[in-house]
């Protein structure tokens, strides 16, 4: 057998086990959601009662919709096979948005009453369990593989300026790939950092001819035009991955979070490197609208009454509208007019301008007002914002356009909050970061936890913070 036919097959070989894994990934959670069904049923009644034929629809119902939602939410992505924590949360949030959705189709269809509460809440936690144990054994298999060297990426660095050396420990702590060695014909400052030399140019060369390579990288800088040249002129009849990073582009990922996600992609033909990439792109914008839509639908029954007693409440506390609406930086840089519960004396009530946020102990907060403002209520009317698509009910807050000028001369990516539809309630406010904002640290940590919010969004950290909010965030001592 030739070399390069023993490359092909152990391409074949990484790309076969990977493809079978995640498909009994798959087949295991289309049999998990049924048999955690049956065994919540047995839980519930014994062997008393027979599974009802609704029990039997809404599995097969939740079954057919958790292919579609857990395929369209990449819940079977290669990149992140190795992680326990990964893959559950996906899995998880993606369990949750099923199984609300087959709620909120009983509640349609005026069938909910016909299934024990008992049985479906063992339904989803014995589900949610059991997608986590496969998940668990998923990602310790792929892990072991990559110890192996079945999975790892062997890569070997041409290069050893102070690029190189940075590339070399940064690697090192990677489990998926494996460092064949450090190529150079002039190799000095590796040396004095005590790294060995694997061998020049043509060393590489050869040892890429034997198949012991998967992907060479040259970490080079951005006028290294000439050496990229003559580099990729030697490599390209080889069959090798040639990756390159540039100068400065680790310092980059640093300063800018969103960085950190940086692609190649083609443009035109061209090759580019893709340093942000679109937030909630794919399938996942309409996965987070049909969240929306799901929560909006379960909290206006609640809502609605409680809004109407508010509503009275004010007008008998306080001449003036029951509504304050004001402009909000929105999503994309397109401000939106927000509609909250009026709080304030009218005189006081500003709805564009110079905007002065609320103090402890206002004289311009009516008593109505101070409760409301106090557990957060007022924030009610936002949902209709929800429904109109101008708000999202967990994202980052919006601010007035005033303190959008302020905030962004004080921190320059502050406007990165607005790549995504601002929410009602968001992971800043859940971690105690609301209220008046009297020093450039405070509004340096809600930017930071918003910008964390949109890298990490999942199902899941929504879930999360809904469930932390009434705790968190409505009731806070910032909040006045």
């Amino acid at each position: 057998m030739t070399k390069t036919s023993a490359i092909e097959i152990r391409k074949l070989q990484q790309l076969g086990w990977l493809a079978a894994t995640l498909l009994t990934l798959r087949l295991a959670d289309l049999a998990i959601i049924p048999l955690s069904g049956l065994l919540a049923h047995w839980l519930r009644f014994g062997g008393t009662e027979p599974v009802s034929h609704g029990e039997l629809l809404a599995l097969s119902f939740a079954s057919m919709l958790a292919l579609v939602v857990f395929n369209l939410g990449q819940a079977y992505t290669v990149r992140l096979a190795a992680s326990t924590w990964a893959l559950s949360v996906r899995a998880i949030g993606h369990w949750l948005l099923v199984f609300l959705l087959a709620l909120a189709t009983a509640f349609m269809f005026k069938v909910s009453d016909h299934f024990s509460r008992i049985w479906a809440g063992l339904w989803l936690l014995l589900a949610g369990g059991g997608f986590v144990a496969v998940r668990a054994i998923t990602a310790d298999l792929v892990r072991r593989a990559q110890r192996e060297g079945r999975l790892a990426v062997r890569v070997a660095i041409l290069g050893a300026d102070q690029n190189g050396l940075t590339m070399v420990r940064h690697l090192h702590d990677d489990d998926a790939v494996r460092v064949i060695g450090l190529y150079t014909d002039c190799g000095k400052q590796a040396q004095a950092a005590g790294l060995s030399i694997a061998g020049g140019f043509s060393d590489l060369l050869t040892t890429i001819r034997e198949g012991k390579v998967d992907c060479v990288v040259i970490p080079l800088p951005w006028s290294g035009k000439q050496q990229l040249h003559q580099v990729i002129e030697a490599l390209q009849g080889l069959s090798v991955e040639v990756q390159i990073c540039p100068e400065g582009l680790e310092a980059l990922a640093r300063s800018f979070p969103l960085v950190r996600n940086a692609s190649t992609t083609l443009l035109g033909g061209l090759p580019m490197i893709t340093v942000m990439h679109r937030p909630l792109d794919g399938w996942s914008w309409l996965i987070k609208r049909i969240e929306d839509m799901v929560l909006l639908a379960l909290i206006a029954p609640l809502a609605l009454p409680l809004c109407l007693l508010i509503a009275l409440a004010i007008k008998l506390d306080s001449p003036g509208p029951v509504l304050f609406r004001q402009q909000r930086g929105g999503f994309n840089g397109r401000d939106f007019w927000l509609y909250k519960f009026r709080t304030m004396r009218l005189e006081a009530c500003q709805s564009d301008g110079a905007t002065v946020a609320a103090a402890r102990q206002d004289p311009r907060v009516t008593r109505v007002g101070r409760l409301l403002r106090r557990i957060s209520l007022d924030e009610l009317p936002q949902f209709l914002n929800v429904l109109r698509g101008e708000m999202s009910v967990i994202g980052p807050r919006p601010h007035a356009l005033s303190h959008d000028r302020q905030f962004a001369s004080v921190i320059t990516r502050y406007y990165a909050r607005l790549r995504v539809r601002p929410g009602i309630t968001g992971w800043a406010q859940v971690n105690g970061l609301r209220g008046s904002i009297e020093e450039d640290d405070h509004i340096r940590r809600r930017v930071d936890h918003d910008l964390w919010y949109i890298e990490h969004w999942s199902i899941l950290l929504d879930l999360r913070i809904l469930v932390l909010t009434p705790f968190v965030g409505l009731i806070h001592h910032n909040a006045y």
